[in-house]
């Protein structure tokens, strides 16, 4: 007498010459339960030769079987729900990707390992983004690895030469500053000693000569007269209001032109 097998009857199911064969609607839904993180099996469809339109048809024959509305089993609505995850994922490009990048990563038929859309909350949905070729390259078992290598190795190289060209910044900032500070007192720097203070005082300087064409602009609105020309007046504004080492100009000559700082 031969031994008896130990298989369950959806599991010689799946490896069974006639894959696309239907169980009762009882033991389709503990198959579909048993196999609920595994979508090909799921759906009985070959996951390297699998077409949309195979499985499209894996899906309605299937759903078919467990409908709830056909299927007294009291799980029959989370088979179901299963079923339908496992067409939408598998229908899509994109998720279908993903989903394989999944399956690559996680031991899609052992108990307690998470589902795909778990994978997803955790962020390996972000490594689908990739492109086409690498993200085929990360889910093969012999390539994948070598990848992930290499790319731990660039993004080490990347961080090493963001410090060296953030070490050669500072140094020839100090450089700089250093020549400046002993070259001409700081005058030249503007972040600063002596640099700054003059920056702020041009910095200053030209926001007045804002504030006065504003002023010169709205009293010619006010007239009805013509937008004095902004070119002509900063000329004019900065003949009369020189340079000096206070930077105020007198009143008689804020006053030629519509305002008074």
């Amino acid at each position: 007498m031969g031994a008896s097998s130990s298989k369950e009857p959806w599991e010689e199911d799946i490896e069974s010459a006639s894959p696309g064969g239907m169980l009762s609607p009882e033991d389709e839904v503990k198959r579909v339960l048993r196999f609920q993180n595994n979508y090909y099996k799921v759906l009985k469809v070959d996951p390297r030769t699998c077409t949309a339109a195979q499985i499209k048809k894996a899906y309605y024959k299937i759903a078919r079987v467990i409908h709830p509305d056909k299927c007294r089993d009291p799980r029959a609505t989370e088979a179901m729900g299963v079923v339908t995850s496992a067409h939408s994922t598998l229908s899509n490009t994109t998720l279908r990707t993903a989903y394989d990048m999944y399956a690559s990563q996680v031991e899609v038929d052992a108990q307690g390992a998470d589902s795909f859309s778990e994978w997803e909350s955790k962020g390996g949905a972000q490594m689908a983004h990739l492109p086409p070729w690498l993200v085929k390259g990360l889910a093969n078992p012999i390539l994948g690895p070598i990848i992930q290598f290499f790319m731990v190795i660039f993004l080490l190289l990347l961080l090493v030469v963001m410090c060296a060209l953030f070490l050669v910044y500072f140094v020839i900032h100090m450089v700089f500053w250093v020549v400046c500070c002993c070259g001409c007192g700081g005058h030249c720097w503007p972040r600063y000693g002596e640099g700054a203070r003059i920056h702020a005082k041009r910095q200053e300087r030209f926001m007045r000569m804002l504030r006065d064409y504003e002023a010169e602009a709205a009293m010619a609105q006010a007239k009805g007269e013509p937008m004095p020309d902004p070119n002509l007046f900063f000329a004019n504004w900065n003949i009369a209001h020189p340079e000096e080492p206070d930077d105020i100009p007198t009143a008689a000559a804020a006053n030629q032109y519509g305002s008074v700082s």
